[in-house]
């Protein structure tokens, strides 16, 4: 009898985590909007490989691009700055979580979101969020902060430009 793998979706916070450390690590530290950005890429490139969600968290449409409310909160006390170190993040989500919770497509995806844009500035990937056609130029509503980017048409948009690549 042969077991059926079952996808998994992760906190975002946990996937955020990740992203934090390989930069700690390699010492390619990222910024509160590039941690974003790095979440949302890593999300619709899974999305479009896997066909199913990386995160369980939503991902909202807000001025500077897609954001997820659970990061931008555990992080903001990084305000503007990179990210060195993790010692502000006492009481913050990621702490309770371990990378070991990663299964190997989500490892797979977290990996390759990292090779791919880690030299890439946090403002050319927000410009890259914002083109038209994009889910969050369909979505974006000046002043709010509670639209949600469904995953569809996140997972439609990243088929799209992976095909195109």
């Amino acid at each position: 009898m042969t077991e059926k793998f079952i996808a998994m979706a992760y906190p975002a916070s946990l996937i955020a985590y990740a992203f934090v450390q390989k930069g700690i690590a390699e010492g390619i530290f990222v910024t509160q909007m590039k941690l974003q950005k790095l979440v949302y890429f890593a999300h619709g490139y899974h999305l479009a490989i896997y066909g199913e969600p990386l995160l369980k968290d939503n991902i909202q449409a807000w001025q500077f691009g897609p954001v997820v409310p659970k990061i931008y909160q555990e992080y903001k006390l990084y305000g503007s700055r990179p990210i060195t170190d993790t010692d502000l993040l006492m009481t913050g989500d990621s702490k309770q979580y371990s990378l070991a919770q990663l299964d190997r497509d989500a490892i797979s995806t977290i990996d390759y979101t990292w090779e791919a844009l880690k030299h890439i500035s946090a403002a050319q990937l927000s410009n890259w969020t914002h083109k038209e056609e994009s889910p969050w130029f369909k979505h974006y509503s000046p002043g709010s902060f509670d639209v949600v980017i469904p995953d569809e048409e996140i997972q439609d948009y990243f088929k799209g430009f992976l095909t195109a690549a």
